[in-house]
């Protein structure tokens, strides 16, 4: 495990490291950055290599080896397309990735351009530093990244509360995401939410478990969760300071593994399935974020968790279920499980809050890839104000986001059944499938027409192998901004 620091000047940190990095644009590089961050020596040695490298496309790094240090400097590149973060982050990322940081006593200097770019490259940062390991072998050492950043003149950046509690957030969310299943119960997974909570001010706790979820009328949630060792639950966060003149709602699936129920996964389709808790360790990770730094409004945080297992008393398809909306729903694929934990998690904190603009967010659809990729989630709403906040929230806090229609009058038909209110998955998976899976939740709350945002994350977060803490940015932020 490697913690992070944010020290305030660079002389006393860099005495212990054993890696220092200089990281900034390629502009800042040109002009001289490197020389107020370092000393002659090493400038004369660094610096000449630096600004020959190109930097057009992709971050590049030069290297050298000073009084038993090894020094690097990270150029990043010059182009920056308009639906990428101004501040680099996911070339940031891409390069310190690299280097090895983990487990070792390190520096690292980011120039930036603007002090606006301080969130998207804190956490990238960050995320090149996983809290989980289960590797054994060789003894795991634990490493401290200082990180410090300084503007094109060399004066220092201070790192806020806001920003520290979100990287620290994320941190957590990702490694809730990478910890393998046995480990992650839904027990275990409501259990570490609330240590993550635990201590901040007007806070208060629901959990809903097993068979008292029929009783609140959340038969989505028990249903996909019913045949689990472990029960499924509803765990709530309601943050209510004093003085909190609104209320804003998140949901996030928390599907623990997902087998695909009886409509099994096939081979390696069910691997990497322990990712698909990210929406709820987004959102967990967003609230503990926003509380922690007194935000001045009420914020209910709903957490749907099932383990969509396989059992003498899995819910199948044919099933009729009937939901928090009211609304039956017929099965007919149970590995579309997640959006009937939204969709329950919806129903309940809209109709038991009354937020006047609630955000989910989701690993919804294998679809979100093809269509806005690896880096970007897919957002939809019945806003375009909210849709618009999103997308610009998302290029300043760098987890980026991109829209998919928001249209029901062309989506609800694809859930149609004969026996039931609608089917939980779609007659034709070629139309639109991350819209289509949005309008299935969107029809349990489309009565009471709050503000609403769905991000599906499932590309963002998790990629090569690992959780990544993406959406916990993105959701505090918006929260923030939103006007």
């Amino acid at each position: 495990m490697t913690r992070i620091a944010f020290p305030r000047s660079l002389a006393s940190a860099a005495k212990a490291a054993e890696m220092i990095v200089n990281v900034a644009p390629k502009a800042l590089v040109a002009s001289g950055w490197l020389g107020l961050t370092s000393p002659p020596e090493l400038v004369a040695e660094l610096e000449p290599a630096a600004k020959r490298c190109a930097a057009r496309v992709d971050a590049e790094t030069v290297a050298t080896l000073v009084g038993g240090k090894t020094i690097h400097a990270v150029v990043l590149p010059e182009l920056v397309s308009r639906h990428n973060a101004p501040a680099r982050a996911e070339a940031m990322a891409a390069a310190l990735g690299k280097l090895g940081l983990g487990g070792k006593k390190s520096v690292v200097v980011v120039g930036l351009a603007d002090d606006a770019h301080l969130l998207p490259c804190a956490n990238a940062i960050a995320r090149c530093l996983p809290l989980f390991t289960r590797k054994g072998g060789k003894k795991q050492t634990e490493g401290q990244a200082s990180i410090l950043f300084l503007r094109a003149d060399g004066t220092p950046v201070e790192v806020t509360r806001e920003v520290k509690e979100t990287v620290a957030a994320a941190r957590w969310a990702a490694c809730a995401v990478d910890t393998h299943p046995a480990e992650m119960t839904t027990a275990i997974f409501a259990r570490e939410v609330k240590k993550l909570v635990r201590g901040l001010k007007h806070l208060h706790t629901t959990e809903i478990t097993g068979a008292k979820l029929l009783e609140q009328k959340l038969g989505g949630i028990h249903a996909v969760g019913r045949c689990a060792v472990v029960p499924p639950r509803l765990l709530v966060l309601d943050y209510r300071p004093p003085k909190a003149r609104r209320c804003f709602g998140l949901v996030g699936k928390g599907v623990i593994y997902d087998t695909g129920g009886l409509s099994l996964k096939a081979g390696a389709n069910m691997g990497t399935m322990k990712s698909d808790m990210g929406g709820a360790a987004a959102v967990a990770g967003a609230f503990r974020a926003l509380a922690a730094c007194a935000f001045e409004h009420r914020v209910i945080c709903a957490l749907p968790m099932a383990e969509n297992a396989i059992g003498p008393d899995a819910f199948r398809n044919d099933d009729i279920l009937t939901m928090h909306s009211g609304k039956t729903v017929e099965i007919n694929n149970t590995d579309a499980e997640g959006r009937l934990l939204l969709a329950d998690g919806l129903s309940y904190v809209c109709r038991k809050y009354r937020p006047e603009a609630v955000i989910d967010a989701a690993t919804l659809t294998g679809a979100q890839l093809v269509a806005t990729g690896h880096r970007h989630a897919a957002v939809i709403s019945n806003r375009e104000g909210f849709e618009c906040l999103a997308v610009d929230v998302g290029l300043a806090s760098g987890d980026l986001c991109h829209p998919l229609p928001f249209a029901p009058e062309f989506y609800q038909a694809e859930f149609k059944s004969n026996v039931a209110d609608m089917r939980n998955s779609v007659a034709d998976r070629s139309n639109a499938q991350t819209s289509c899976a949005a309008q299935f939740v969107w029809a349990h709350i489309e009565d009471l027409d709050p503000a609403w945002l769905h991000v599906d994350l499932a590309g963002p977060a998790f990629r090569d192998g690992r959780g990544t803490g993406y959406g916990v940015a993105l959701i505090s932020e918006i929260l923030r901004s939103f006007d």
